[in-house]
């Protein structure tokens, strides 16, 4: 496989399968149908171009508007009072590269990973910004965490394109219940109208919505509803975890790039922005893309261009016998100290994710849980304790 098939499989969180395994090449995405839209949008991404002004009412442009049921948990509030970003900011977002990398046969829209609020006590409070792949769930992280600016890099341009689909409809969107409205049949010709209008020449996102909006107003009915054992599980389960996300969008903090995590261009360009902004990555968020890269001199290169501290987390999902999926869910999710995965990469005793995840079966509890494990310093790294004893002699 060459390695741009391999880090495929990481920037979009979709593999095309037929060149992995059933098991190790599923996503933790859900592939559009067959013939998707083409590429060819390059114009501004999301948070530079489509947010809202703060004053713009999202009751106005929104069809089939309705009220949202009260919310019965309150999101991290670790970016209260989130203010706009300046023009200068935008216009130098919008200026961020993106590379060229062909499209793949497939691609992911939405998100299977069902378990998110497994990750609440993680990330609750931590704020900062999230980086990472694929579509929406990202924003899930977001509310979780409080975040102050939400980054999708992903190998596949018709994401950010997705991203950028949302960016005209969620600042309109004052509630759960009207964003979904706007991809409800009835509204269909009145939300294309609305997204010609609002990106021009930008017509990837206008053929996406023509495509998929009957598959997405059924998939956010469905992460409206998703609240496990009464937990808010998803950006739309909770009003207010919504309203977080909109207040960024609204802020122009959401913005998305066509990149590849290994790639020496896109991330190392985010990087300075970030640290300009004085904003840290608190999230680097992988789902399960990274069983099919190398962790290359490029990705080392990509993480450690990120302003980052000691509250950083990687967090990624994984399947694996001896790691017992989420309670109705077909993933495992992992959090691991951003700090340990460096020191452990420094240590250059491995290349692949597969060795992380072996060293955390060996360790067993309790760094092993039910459906959710977390990897920090202190759990052993046993791979590493094996290759010092055979140089040991």
């Amino acid at each position: 496989m060459s390695r741009l098939l391999l880090v495929s499989c990481l920037v979009a969180c979709a593999s095309t399968p037929v060149s992995v395994s059933p098991t190790a090449g599923e996503s933790s995405a859900t592939p559009e149908p067959a013939g998707s839209p083409g590429a060819g949008a390059t114009t501004p991404s999301v948070g530079a171009e489509s947010s809202a002004p703060a004053t713009d009412s999202g009751s106005t442009s929104a069809p089939g508007s309705t009220s949202a049921p009260g919310s019965t948990s309150a999101p991290a509030t670790a970016a209260e009072g989130i203010a706009p970003l300046s023009d200068a900011t935008r216009a130098r977002i919008a200026a961020l590269p993106r590379e060229q990398i062909p499209l793949p046969g497939e691609y992911y829209y939405r998100s299977n990973e069902l378990r998110h609020d497994l990750l609440v006590p993680d990330l609750r409070g931590r704020g900062g910004v999230v980086l990472g792949v694929g579509p929406d769930q990202i924003y899930t992280l977001a509310a979780l965490m409080g975040a102050e600016m939400i980054v999708g890099v992903d190998y596949d341009a018709r994401i950010p394109a997705l991203h950028r689909l949302y960016g005209v409809l969620v600042p309109r969107s004052e509630t759960v219940d009207a964003l979904i409205a706007h991809f409800a049949p009835e509204n269909t010709e009145a939300t294309e109208a609305l997204l010609r209008a609002e990106l021009g020449d930008d017509l990837q996102p206008v053929r996406m919505f023509e495509r998929l909006h009957d598959q997405l107003h059924r998939y956010l009915q469905r992460l409206k509803e998703r609240r496990p054992g009464g937990t808010p599980a998803t950006w739309l389960a909770d009003p207010a975890y919504y309203a977080h996300v909109r207040d960024l969008f609204r802020a122009g903090r959401v913005f998305a790039r066509t990149g590849d995590l290994t790639g020496s261009t896109t991330v190392r360009a985010i990087g300075p922005v970030l640290r300009d902004l004085g904003l840290t990555v608190r999230v680097f968020y992988f789902s399960n893309a990274d069983q099919f890269f190398e962790y290359d001199d490029d990705f080392v290169a990509n993480a450690r261009s990120l302003p980052t501290d000691d509250r950083t987390l990687v967090v990624r999902t994984i399947r694996h016998p001896k790691l017992p999926n989420a309670r109705d869910d077909r993933w495992h999710y992992i959090v691991q100290d951003f700090d340990d995965l460096m020191e452990r990469l420094d240590a250059r005793y491995f290349r692949r994710s597969q060795v992380v995840v072996e060293e955390l079966v060996d360790a067993g509890a309790p760094w092993v849980g039910e459906g959710l494990s977390h990897i920090t310093r202190e759990t052993p790294r046993s791979h590493l304790e094996r290759r010092r004893r055979r140089a040991g002699g």
